[in-house]
Formats: structure tokens, C-alpha cells, sequence
């Protein structure tokens, strides 16, 4: 009897830490948002924070930031549009991490498939295959996954290396 009831508890658990584990990606629905869509938009519907970024080497651009059930959410928004935006997750469940990575990716491909992948065991590089935007998953100081337009990406090279 107790054997029956040990594993029942057992699958229960297990069950429901499965539910849980699936559902923790639908958790960040609400806060996908495309790569060089309107700004406007997140602004209206959301609460932002503005943020001083560090380094900034487009001055014009501005950064927000939005507190999500599993995290932060930092926001670039350069000429009206969202060109940058990185997903701070705050979980330890190493099985949940790695969903949220999944389907962050698949959610932020858009007509494209992710190529180029480069690790230098600080982050993974990835570059989109029709050249529009670089995800990077961030591991080695907490978990940051990040996807950013080449439109900025290019703008900010040619600030940091006008010679180049």
C-alpha cells in the first residue's frame, strides 16, 4: 500500500512539474515582440522603465526595461522601432532555461532559419539566414537571451570604427 501510494505521489509530482516545465515558455507570450516593429506600440501597452544602458554608441537610441514573471526584459529603440531586445531569465530549473531558449528562438524567426552558430563559451552567436537580426544566448554570467537587428548592429560598427 504504501509502495502504491509512493508512486502515485511520485507521477503526481512528476506530472505536475511537467506541466509546469511546458508551461513556463507561455509565460513570455505576452512579451514577444518583432525585430523592427513600432515602438509605439510596446510603449502604449506596456509600463516601461527607462534605462541608462552602459554603453550606448547610438546616443539617439533609448533603452527601456519591463519586469516579466521570469525575469526582465530590456528594450533598444532607435528611430521609433525595436531594434534590440534581451530576455534576462531568473530560473534555476536548467530544463526550463533551455525551453525558454527554444522557444524564444523559434518565436524571433521570422521567414528565416538561424545560422552561423558560434560559441566562444561566454555565448552562442547566432546569425539569421536572411541577415536581418543576431540571437546570442548569454550562459556564463546568468542566463540573457538576446535578439538584435543587423540595421543597428551595422550602425553601431561604423560609430565604433569609422576607419573600418
Amino acid at each position: 500500500m504504501r509502495v502504491v501510494a509512493l508512486v502515485s505521489t511520485s507521477i503526481n509530482n512528476l506530472s505536475h512539474a511537467e506541466t509546469n516545465i511546458l508551461n513556463e515558455d507561455k509565460v513570455l507570450e505576452p512579451f514577444i515582440f518583432e525585430i523592427g516593429s513600432n515602438f509605439l506600440d510596446i510603449q502604449t501597452n506596456f509600463s516601461l522603465e527607462a534605462k541608462n544602458s552602459g554603453i550606448n554608441f547610438i546616443k539617439e537610441s533609448n533603452w527601456y526595461k519591463l519586469k516579466t514573471p521570469v525575469g526582465f526584459i530590456s528594450f533598444q529603440e532607435w528611430q521609433g522601432k525595436l531594434h534590440s531586445i534581451a530576455y534576462e531569465i531568473n530560473i534555476e530549473d536548467v530544463e526550463v532555461k533551455k525551453k525558454l531558449r527554444d522557444y524564444l528562438f523559434e518565436k524571433h524567426k521570422n521567414n528565416f532559419e538561424w545560422i552561423d552558430r558560434v560559441d566562444n563559451e561566454f555565448y552562442i552567436s547566432y546569425e539569421s539566414s536572411n541577415d536581418s537580426i543576431q540571437g546570442v544566448y548569454a550562459y556564463s554570467l546568468g542566463t540573457t537571451i538576446s535578439f538584435t537587428s543587423n540595421e543597428i548592429r551595422q550602425a553601431e560598427t561604423k560609430i565604433r570604427f569609422p576607419n573600418f
